[in-house]
C-alpha cells in the first residue's frame, strides 16, 4: 500500500472590515436554514458532493452514505455545533420539484471563534455561485451569534475552493500535511 502526503491548507476569516455584499443567489434557488430533520439531507449532499472527490481518499467518510449520516450525526449533537451557520440549498420551490444541491455545517469553538465543517456543491452546480452564496450565508450565521473569525480547511489541490475562500477575505494560516494510503 503507497504512502501518499496531502497537503491542506488551514484558513481564517476575520470579520474585522468586512461589509457583507448583497446575499444573491441564482434564480430558481433558496437557502434552507438547519432543522434536525435535515440532517439525512445534509449526509446526502455531503455524500454526492465528496465521494469522487480527492476529500473522500483524504476522509473515507465521504464513501459511504451511512457514514455521512453518522457524521451528521456528531456534528449535530456536538456541543459546539452552531445551527445558524448550518444551511443548505435548494434548486426550485416547495410547489415543484426541487434538488437540494449544496450543504455547510457551522461550528462554535468559543465566544469569538468559529469554524466551518464541511462545505459541499453537487459538481453538476459548481461554478454557479452556489458555492460563494451558502458560504456568505454562513458567514452571516457566524457574525449573527457574535463570532468573530472563521476558520476552515482545504485541500491544497482543490484550486476553486481555495480561490473562492481568497476572494472572500480567508487567509492561509497553517499548512499541515496528512498521510493516506492507497
Amino acid at each position: 500500500m503507497p504512502l501518499q502526503y496531502i497537503k491542506r491548507f488551514q484558513m481564517a476569516f476575520d470579520f474585522a472590515d468586512f461589509s457583507f455584499p448583497i446575499l444573491q443567489l441564482p434564480l430558481g434557488f433558496r437557502y434552507v436554514m438547519w432543522e434536525p430533520e435535515m440532517l439525512e439531507v445534509h449526509a446526502d449532499i455531503k455524500h454526492r458532493g465528496f465521494r469522487n472527490d480527492l476529500d473522500a481518499r483524504i476522509f473515507p467518510t465521504f464513501r459511504d452514505y451511512r457514514q455521512c449520516v453518522n457524521l451528521m450525526k456528531s456534528i449535530s449533537e456536538s456541543p459546539f455545533f452552531l445551527p445558524a451557520a448550518t444551511l443548505l440549498i435548494a434548486n426550485g420551490d416547495e410547489q415543484n420539484l426541487f434538488e437540494y444541491v449544496a450543504c455547510i455545517q457551522g461550528m462554535r469553538f468559543s465566544d469569538e471563534v468559529g469554524g466551518i465543517q464541511n462545505i459541499a456543491v453537487l459538481p453538476d452546480y459548481r461554478g454557479h455561485g452556489i458555492g460563494r452564496a451558502i458560504l456568505l450565508k454562513s458567514l452571516l450565521g457566524f457574525r449573527q451569534h457574535g463570532i468573530r473569525r472563521v476558520t476552515l480547511e482545504v485541500t491544497a489541490e482543490n484550486l476553486p475552493a481555495i480561490n473562492l475562500y481568497t476572494h472572500i477575505g480567508f487567509k492561509t494560516f497553517n499548512v499541515n500535511f496528512l498521510r493516506i494510503f492507497e
